[in-house]
């Protein structure tokens, strides 16, 4: 039963559960940021072009296995919300499920193994890069597994109020990729030297060692008692069909989101030759100090408003939802000072001596640091949204506001009035501010609260 009159709690209760959740998802997350920057760090060391391959190749990677993971990630969706019921063994049969959706990667990889030459010599961007970025790009699409794998059960254990576990896994993860970066990028201690390949490499091999330690987490007893993690491994197909029921378009809005990104990366950005392509990479790389960790809240706050859900307290589900709005906005308004006081020494620091690049990858960070209060709602709105269920909705707004807004107003600043990156970045900045206020009032004005995501009666 909802209700809309919570109980007097105590002060900072909000905050308390907020951080409890979020804290281990951040440090899970900046861990990925740190694995992201020791990549480009190594592979700027190798030139221009290997920096500017990479940073388009490992985006597009990502982009074409979003839709995938936007179904699993709706994990912690349902056994959020299964666990706020008291039906726990639904946890686990949920997470089996998101399992067994994982195994489909690898369909999805053999299937853009024989594409993925064509698509990058199509970018034009230059037969060095070209030849680069399809060698990433193939490595690549072999990790589709493990991260589809690793995503299902970071999901539970962050909606079953665990995130430690995939912040330890987080962690070894990116140890590992450390390691192995700097053995196959640069050739060391008789490993063979293989550039921006040894950096696709050294990503998938820590992927299935971080999925593969969740697995054995998922597994131990003291889980398997309290959840059934060993008992409820069926393939359950209407529970299968109910993840992707509302996971699909979670997944599709996902994918249309970035694959919009990728496309102005590419297409866009990219277009206007390697230093603008590196500048762009390397700003994008300091963003992620930014938004990864909102991108955390986003993860924790959709586990939240799950299980307050589960619960029937809508209140407590919104008030969570604006104390994590108000520790993101926080975090990202300081970050985007940083950014635009101190980007050409940062930039110079860690990525690049050329100083086209430095010069313009300073101004694209100045505009981040306009939208990154505007961001904060967006990233944070978005896992509340998803955390009630309200998945189809997001879709069609994401399509809306991607491809009929941002990318036809970054093209025209960037080819028509000739502003070429900088342009398309004014324009991006545009949109963030833009779909900020679109989501903020999608999820204060309640529509989602009729929403049922489950068709099958508990299971207790």
């Amino acid at each position: 039963m909802q209700t809309d009159t919570p109980e007097k709690e105590p002060r900072w209760t909000g905050v308390r559960e907020v951080m409890s959740m979020s804290w281990p998802i951040v440090l899970g997350s900046l861990s990925f940021t740190i694995m992201d920057f020791t990549d480009k760090w190594m592979v700027g060391k190798l030139g221009t072009e290997p920096a500017a391959a990479v940073g388009s190749a490992g985006l597009w990677s990502y982009t074409l296995s979003t839709v995938l993971l936007g179904i699993v990630g709706c994990v912690s969706t349902f056994a959020a919300q299964s666990l706020g019921r008291n039906e726990k063994s639904n946890c686990a049969r949920y997470a089996w499920q998101g399992i067994y959706l994982a195994a489909f990667a690898g369909v999805l990889a053999l299937a853009l193994w024989p594409v993925s030459a064509p698509l990058f010599r199509r970018m034009g961007h230059g037969p060095a890069v070209t030849e680069m970025e399809i060698g990433f790009f193939q490595i690549r699409l072999l990790g589709y597994i493990p991260m589809a794998w690793g995503t299902a059960l970071a999901a539970f254990f962050q909606a079953i109020n665990r995130p430690r576990v995939p912040m330890y896994a987080a962690l070894a993860g990116t140890g590992l990729n450390a390691v192995l970066n700097y053995l196959l990028i640069f050739g060391v201690w008789g490993f063979p030297r293989l550039g921006v390949n040894g950096s696709a490499t050294a990503t998938v091999i820590s992927q299935y060692v971080q999925a593969g330690l969740l697995q054995l987490i998922f597994l131990r007893g003291s889980l398997s008692a309290e959840f059934g993690t060993r008992k409820y491994f069926h393939l359950d197909l209407p529970r299968l069909r109910e993840l992707v029921r509302i996971g699909l378009p979670g997944g599709a809005g996902m994918f249309l989101d970035i694959f919009n990104w990728s496309i102005f990366t590419s297409l866009v950005v990219g277009h206007f030759g390697s230093v603008s392509l590196a500048a762009h990479t390397f700003a994008i790389s300091f963003m992620h100090v930014s938004f990864m960790p909102a991108v955390a809240v986003n993860q924790g706050i959709a586990a939240i408003v799950g299980q307050w859900i589960g619960r029937g307290d809508i209140p407590r589900a919104k008030a969570r939802t604006y104390t994590a709005i108000r520790l993101c906005m926080g975090y990202m308004v300081c970050m985007g000072v940083i950014f635009a006081v101190y980007g050409k020494t940062l930039i110079q620091a860690v990525f690049s001596s050329d100083p086209a690049v430095i010069e313009l990858g300073h101004k694209l960070l100045i505009l981040a640091a306009i939208f990154q209060a505007f961001d904060a709602i967006n990233i944070t709105c978005m896992g509340a949204l998803r955390g009630a269920g309200d998945t189809r909705w997001m879709m069609i707004a994401l399509f809306v506001g991607s491809y009929l807004f941002f990318l036809p107003l970054a093209v025209f600043l960037s080819f028509g009035l000739h502003g070429e990156a900088y342009g398309a970045w004014i324009g991006a900045t545009f949109y963030i501010i833009s779909v900020s206020g679109v989501l903020f009032q999608r999820f204060h004005g309640e529509r989602w609260r009729s929403i049922s995501i489950f068709s099958q009666p508990g299971a207790e």
